[in-house]
């Protein structure tokens, strides 16, 4: 028995040693946005494409490193196939821009919700990386939003998944590029080992059938395990099966430290979940960057997370929503963090659920006086921010419910809101006077 099992072991040192580039690759690499290096980390990985590069995608900005990589690609003979949300209708555009630099385009009548590329499918196993997360390639989930980009390497089972998803979607996709009829054909791969223990599993909501919640499923599983701590970081949470689970933990277990950050868009949404969540005595937090949401000017909070006891974690593209369930292609990947190869990744993103916590926080007073302070009082600041990019004030804060409302309720007293002829949305300037009415664009 020592003898065979050192043959074996041998064996697993030759086997590694075949492939030099296997080791750096055996923990996932986690970039966190934004400018956290998950663009120029994905372009990485695609520079090093020697075959074939599949790539299933809600967005993709037509500039950027990741593009210049895909153009790459193609110019060495790297076989593209992308597979574009919405690539004949409003993705239209981009769908033309792939097609224009050599990469076979395909469009599904369905969402297509996902963010995954697959580097190599053809070639050694070591070779194959798989990229996925919350971050769309484009240039807002880059520089502007809190996003997630894990690349994956030596997880030959989550690979493998993840082909047969990008398979599955290539059988019910349209082509919307000339010739991209002629490279349709399945991936074909080596099934993992079913006897051999995973502790990274794939779920895909296009699996769900007569009325299966695979996703949800798995998320409420995953929760329900809780000892100590549930972090969420989620960019729209309106899942009723999700929120009732989540609230039924918390009335079990009252001492259960729980965590729910949100972006500010949750806060008035009223298909969203989150005052149930407070008034059950959920914390949650929002992260404000605006009074007054204007898309070009946001800075999502992107997520769509799931930590537990800061060990186990659920992550990829799926909001915690209805429509993610049933309607969109979805994924998420369900990771055992306390095995070596994943604890760094996990302690990557509690420590991103602990940065986005307390983003800004120690600021708020001090904004919160500004704003509301009468004329003459030292604190007194005569114009009101509208988005937090701006000189007066930068940067995200991660407020509660009643902080935001406090910041809100300064921005309706000073007339703010009386100024947009549109319903009271989407405000343009970044000032108000408050004491002419007046507003400025600003920086």
């Amino acid at each position: 028995m020592t003898r065979l099992f050192s043959s074996l072991a041998l064996a697993a040192l030759l086997c590694v040693a075949t492939a030099p580039a296997v080791h750096a690759q055996y923990y996932p690499q986690p970039f966190f946005s934004p400018n956290g290096g998950g663009a120029d980390a994905t372009a990485e990985v695609i520079d090093k494409a020697e075959s074939t590069v599949d790539v299933a995608m809600y967005s993709i900005s037509t500039s950027g490193p990741i593009w210049e990589s895909l153009r790459n690609a193609v110019n060495r003979g790297v076989r593209v196939r992308v597979i574009l949300n919405k690539a004949t209708s409003s993705n239209k555009s981009k769908a033309s821009a792939l097609a224009g630099i050599g990469v076979h385009v395909y469009g599904t009548s369905r969402t297509l919700h996902e963010k995954f590329g697959l580097v190599d499918a053809g070639g050694k196993w070591w070779k194959r990386k798989l990229i996925n997360g919350s971050a769309n390639w484009s240039r807002g989930a880059e520089t502007r939003y809190s996003e997630n980009t894990v690349v994956f390497g030596m997880h030959s089972h989550l690979f493998y998944a993840f082909q047969m998803e990008f398979n599955r979607l290539m059988a019910v996709a349209r082509p919307a590029s000339p010739g991209a009829e002629n490279h349709t054909q399945e991936v074909s791969l080596t099934t993992p080992n079913p006897n051999i223990r995973r502790y990274e599993t794939a779920f895909f909501s296009g699996n769900n059938s007569g009325g299966t919640t695979l996703v949800a499923d798995e998320i409420i599983r995953v929760m329900r395990t809780a000892q100590t701590s549930i972090y969420c970081d989620i960019a729209h949470f309106n899942s009723n099966q999700i929120a009732d689970a989540l609230i039924d933990i918390r009335h079990q277990n009252p001492a259960l430290k729980i965590e729910v950050m949100l972006d500010m868009g949750e806060y008035a949404d009223k298909k969203s979940r989150t005052t149930e969540l407070e008034a059950a005595g959920i914390e949650v937090r929002y992260k404000v960057y605006s009074l007054s949401f204007d898309h070009p000017r946001s800075q999502l909070q992107h997520h769509k997370t799931l930590i537990v006891d800061e060990r186990d974690l659920v992550t990829g593209s799926y909001n915690w929503s209805d429509t993610a369930e049933h309607s969109n292609y979805e994924n998420v990947i369900s990771i055992r963090g306390h095995v070596r190869r994943n604890e760094r990744l996990v302690k990557a993103f509690v420590d991103e659920h602990k940065r986005l916590w307390e983003q800004g926080r120690g600021d708020y007073d001090a904004v919160h006086d500004a704003m509301t302070a009468p004329q003459g009082d030292p604190a007194y600041r005569r114009y009101l921010p509208i988005h937090f990019d701006t000189d007066y004030h930068r940067g995200p804060m991660a407020l509660t419910r009643s902080q935001f409302q406090a910041l809100r309720s300064a921005g309706w007293q000073a007339g703010l809101f009386d100024r947009q002829p549109d319903g009271k949305r989407n405000v343009k300037f970044s000032y108000l006077d408050r004491e002419t009415s007046d507003v400025f664009r600003g920086t």
